[in-house]
């Protein structure tokens, strides 16, 4: 008898008689394998909701454009606590560096300087909308930099600028909150924070970046805001690179112009911050990774008492097939054939588990998905580990139970009752 043969018939045999164990004994198995259920239905569960996350987390980084930087005065990983006299004198970003970054920077596409007021109040008639997040001032080059569409009208051009015109463009949520059509708010004439603005355009609607709204702004040309707020002085850059793979160049050139006409001299860092999507997107891998450790600490313990309960049955099997065993051994069966069957059937019973696990792991990560409309993804990479690592599970827990099966005395075992 050849060993692939031996191999086949064990292994066939350890699954028959494991499938047959489960039917006859259905609570006790449910109990058995109950553990690795919940340890690899976690597992997948986090993983499809943690994927469906970072997609849409992702795709909304994206939208705003994968090629932005955000130039502030500080850096991202700034210790606000132990700032130096020199840096609290940092000065701050203004206009000057937007000049410069347009002039000196080739591989930019575009750049637009941003001022801003909070707690504002927008009126139409009898409606208002309190806090629209908020009332900025900026360049024509806004709309190309921040990747937004015009719904309705258009967005402010350079002659608005020139001439220092009274018009604004507002978000959706803006329109919808003052006006009863988007369409019906261009031309209209609204009150913010006491200014007469005409409406020369609605920009499209986007689905809310991590609950935070992206669509209740209003701009004006920067102008227009300088002359109705001389003393706002603190200034927000955005840039954008003519292409993703320029990006890196782009920055080179941007971080070169800045330190020009900031006059940092050549010994010294960086007196400002630059921010990018893909620190954004750090972010989000940090996020996914911290979750994914703790899904698997679940699963681990999930998996110890799954490691306990397949011992226990296989141990209580040893005892109820004694007489089964020491016939097999009277009749010639090797003592590694004992052992190799006894593994086959625990791995069998966990690797049923943990099939069992992913089946609803991955249909609750899709009903969960579904609810938040994020994209679903069932990763196939996770199934399979899942799968593995159950069957091994039960295999590592049925070692005990199947070497003391194979040390039965045979002439024991064939008087057992």
């Amino acid at each position: 008898m050849s060993k692939l043969f031996r191999f086949t018939t064990g292994t066939r045999e350890g699954v028959k008689i494991a499938i047959d164990s489960l039917r006859a004994n259905k609570f006790r198995s449910f109990m058995t394998i109950l553990g690795v259920m919940i340890g690899v239905g976690a597992v997948i569960l986090v993983n499809t909701i943690m994927d469906g996350f970072s997609t849409y987390a992702e795709a909304s980084i994206d939208k705003i454009g994968s090629n932005i930087m955000y130039i502030n005065k500080w850096a991202e990983d700034t210790d606000f606590d132990n700032l130096t006299d020199k840096e609290r004198r940092r000065k701050n970003i203004t206009i000057t560096e937007a000049t410069a970054i347009r002039e000196m920077c080739p591989l930019v596409k575009a750049v637009s300087p941003e001022k801003r007021t909070y707690d504002n109040v927008a009126k139409y008639g009898n409606r208002l909308i309190r806090n629209p997040d908020d009332f900025r001032g900026c360049w024509p080059e806004q709309i190309i930099v921040t990747n937004r569409e015009i719904s309705h009208g258009r967005f402010i051009d350079e002659n608005d600028m020139r001439r220092t015109t009274m018009v604004c463009v507002i978000g959706p949520e803006v329109a919808d909150a003052l006006f009863d059509t988007r369409p019906q708010a261009i031309g209209k004439q609204i009150r913010v924070n006491g200014h007469m603005l005409t409406v020369i355009g609605v920009q499209e609607e986007v689905k809310d970046l991590f609950g935070i709204s992206e669509n209740d702004f209003i701009y004006i040309p920067m102008t227009t805001f300088d002359k109705l707020y001389p003393n706002i002085r603190r200034v927000y850059l955005l840039v954008s690179a003519v292409s993703r793979e320029k990006f890196d160049e782009a920055k080179n050139q941007v971080i070169n112009a800045l330190r020009r006409v900031r006059q940092v001299r050549a010994d010294e860092p960086n007196n400002f911050g630059i921010l990018t999507q893909d620190i954004f997107k750090d972010h989000v891998g940090s996020i996914t990774a911290n979750v994914h450790l703790g899904a698997i600490a679940v699963a681990s313990v999930g998996l110890l008492v799954g490691v306990i309960g397949v011992m226990n049955i296989m141990l209580i099997a040893v005892t109820q097939r004694t007489r089964e065993i020491g016939l097999r051994k009277a009749i010639g069966a090797r003592r590694s054939s004992i052992i190799f069957q006894f593994l086959i059937e625990a791995g069998t019973l966990t690797g049923i588990g943990g099939i069992v696990g992913v089946t609803f792991g991955a249909l609750a990560g899709f009903i969960i998905t579904s609810v938040l409309e994020w994209q679903y993804f069932l990763s196939p990479v996770w199934t399979i580990i899942a799968v593995v690592v159950s069957v091994t599970v039960g295999m590592v827990a049925g070692i005990y139970p199947a070497l003391r099966a194979s040390k039965v005395d045979p002439v024991v075992a064939l008087g057992h009752e």
